[in-house]
């Protein structure tokens, strides 16, 4: 789980973020961002029900969460972000889901 100050939690952010932000494409995810006034970072996962039931779609979650732990303290602050999950990423490992995320975060320049 990530922290709560990690944490983009309401419905009005997501659409902040999903409206005024840019995306970054990857094969399986899907990465929006935009600058905010905050201090810290705050993500946001959103895992939609194309990529399977509820057991699927929660263990996608958690290993997003996973994915993303080693690399947020090395993340840029002032930036709302939205990984959106892919159907394909099912099949994926937690590496091969790692690399993907990190590499949108370089090609976004929040690293």
């Amino acid at each position: 789980m990530l922290k709560k100050n990690y944490r983009l939690r309401k419905k009005y952010q997501f659409n902040y973020v999903y409206k005024m932000g840019k995306v970054i494409r990857q094969p399986d995810i899907l990465l929006f961002y935009c600058p905010s006034k905050n201090k810290n970072i705050k993500i946001g996962l959103s895992v939609n029900k194309k990529v399977g039931g509820a057991v699927t779609r929660n263990r996608v979650k958690r290993l997003l969460r996973e994915a993303l732990r080693p690399s947020l303290p090395l993340l840029k602050p002032n930036y709302n972000v939205i990984i959106f999950a892919e159907p394909s990423i099912i099949n994926l490992s937690l590496a091969q889901i790692t690399e993907q995320i990190d590499s949108a975060f370089l090609k976004a320049d929040l690293k």
